[in-house]
């Protein structure tokens, strides 16, 4: 079988079982599993290929394992993630939060990414502003070690601390605190490739999605410097319910960021 013939028929069963971009997901996974660069894959159609050797890979992607599952890494702002079953795929929606962060973030700051999960957010500020100080904390162990593989392997100089949102942290203040916390309501439907595979603990946050919302608004003040603020990601419905549950806490949005579908996905806060 040629290469060609073997992405058309990918291609098929990709959009049988429901895969939205089933081309570029066929050569993705056959780079993957024929270890070659997509360029190399097309422009090289007519070279024979084992069929068998690829079924493995396409069989797990038709059942709607994530890509990044399959291939093991995820970019994100430019730079590889290395991505598993214990850790959220990283989204481009969550760029933007990045974006606000690091337009927030003061210079030689202290930084907190919580709920760090692949580091995604936390290690890319740390890249991009060497000025900062970022520590990483999560409640997942596993999760954290990925986090920590991805610091070691893009140098970034973070530090990573397994902690149930603050509760093993010292006191030392943070001048911005960032999270991309669980924020989908538990009834609500989801793609298969995030019902089934992606961790529970970091989707859902309750009946209303709130729940981690709530924990931020009331537990971050006494964690803050004196003029810190908070910027948190937001559900693609949220950009009216979050900024209330703040204010009857106390804080004041100071910002509010859209994706590049026009969606507010990033806000900011401050007390």
């Amino acid at each position: 079988m040629s290469l060609r013939d073997w992405l058309l028929q990918a291609e098929s069963r990709l959009a049988e079982a429901g895969i939205e971009t089933p081309r570029v997901e066929a050569r993705l996974l056959a780079a993957h599993g024929l270890g070659k660069t997509k360029a190399w894959i097309l422009t090289h159609g007519e070279d024979p290929v084992e069929g068998s050797a690829l079924e493995p890979w396409l069989l797990r992607r038709e059942r709607r394992e994530p890509l990044a599952h399959l291939t093991g890494t995820r970019e994100f702002y430019g730079r590889p993630f290395r991505v598993t079953a214990d850790t959220l795929v990283p989204r481009p929606d969550t760029e933007t939060l990045v974006e606000l962060s690091l337009e927030l973030a003061p210079m030689h700051g202290r930084v907190l990414d919580v709920g760090t999960g692949t580091g995604c957010i936390g290690i890319t500020l740390a890249l991009e502003r060497p000025d900062l100080r970022v520590t990483l904390i999560d409640v997942s162990e596993r999760a954290l070690r990925v986090a920590r593989e991805n610091a070691e392997a893009l140098g970034a100089e973070v530090e990573l601390e397994q902690s149930d949102l603050y509760g093993n942290l010292d006191s030392e203040p943070f001048d911005l605190i960032v999270s991309n916390p669980p924020y989908i309501r538990a009834a609500e439907p989801l793609m298969p490739e995030v019902a089934r595979f992606e961790p529970a603990l970091a989707l859902f946050a309750g009946g209303d999605g709130l729940d981690f919302y709530r924990r931020l608004a009331l537990e971050t003040p006494s964690r803050l410097t004196g003029g810190g603020q908070l910027a948190i990601e937001i559900g693609y419905d949220q950009a009216e319910t979050v900024p209330g549950l703040f204010a009857e806490s106390g804080w004041r949005q100071i910002a509010q960021r859209p994706d590049l579908a026009g969606i507010v996905r990033a806000l900011a806060f401050e007390r």
